[in-house]
């Protein structure tokens, strides 16, 4: 009886979370700091998903590149929040082609969840879905993000296309222009907790949003078919 109850509570409890944290697999795609955007390199071993683990009452997030950052984490019940308790980074040396890029992102991976992150840092996450696509991303105090795709194909793609369409200002003030744009596409604003601000058909090949009402901070412009584009309001 005991057990069944137990096993009744972890299952609410990750109810309570977005359990598409936990049925998805999530292939690291980039790491955006104070603005600078660095897309995952490529390398000679196979990207290897990351993934949330739930042993019991234990919960674990491994953020695998080449090394992995495996952090133990526990859950906020109210908002899409999860807070470090411990965890440690493997440290194998890489030695393949394009050896630079690969050893700088893998010290990057692990900084955000180790090296830089005390016990006790809390990071906000929020899905965004575009058809079967899903993109996760990770923020952590400092405003730093980790990106990852539900799809190893998806990431790849995301790290050889181009950016089709442009936005201006950013920061923004009172319009965001987006231009470059085809017809007919989902265009959707986020704010950084996941909620949903904006969303709408872009109707010509601009759209001219009104941020007006908007707090000041960071918001990401999600336009179907490309990547998430981060932009900040003044």
């Amino acid at each position: 009886m005991k057990k069944t109850l137990f096993l009744l509570f972890c299952s609410i409890f990750l109810s309570a979370q977005n359990s598409e944290l936990f049925t998805n697999d999530w292939y690291i795609s980039q790491i955006v700091t104070n603005g600078q955007t660095v897309t995952t390199p490529s390398m000679a071993n196979a990207l290897s998903p990351s993934a949330f683990i739930q042993n019991n009452s234990n919960y674990y997030f491994a953020s695998r590149y080449f090394n992995t950052a495996q952090t133990n984490i526990t859950f906020s019940t109210s908002v899409n929040n999860f807070t470090k308790i411990g965890g440690g980074c493997t440290l194998a040396d890489y030695w393949g082609v394009n050896m630079t890029a690969v050893q700088e992102y893998d010290q990057k991976n692990c900084d955000f969840y180790i090296s830089y992150a005390l016990p006790g840092t809390i990071y906000t996450y929020q899905i965004l879905t575009n058809g079967t696509s899903k993109t996760l991303i990770i923020t952590n105090p400092s405003g730093t993000q980790v990106f990852y795709n539900n799809s190893l194909f998806l990431g790849i793609k995301e790290n050889t296309l181009k950016k089709t369409f442009t936005i201006y200002p950013n920061p923004v003030d009172d319009f965001l222009i987006i231009e470059n744009l085809e017809k007919n596409l989902k265009v959707k604003i986020y704010d950084m907790s996941g909620k949903l601000l904006f969303e709408t058909l872009s109707p010509d090949k601009a759209l001219k949003v009104n941020t007006t009402d908007f707090q000041k901070g960071h918001y990401i412009l999600s336009v179907e078919n490309s990547k998430p584009e981060l932009f900040i309001k003044k």
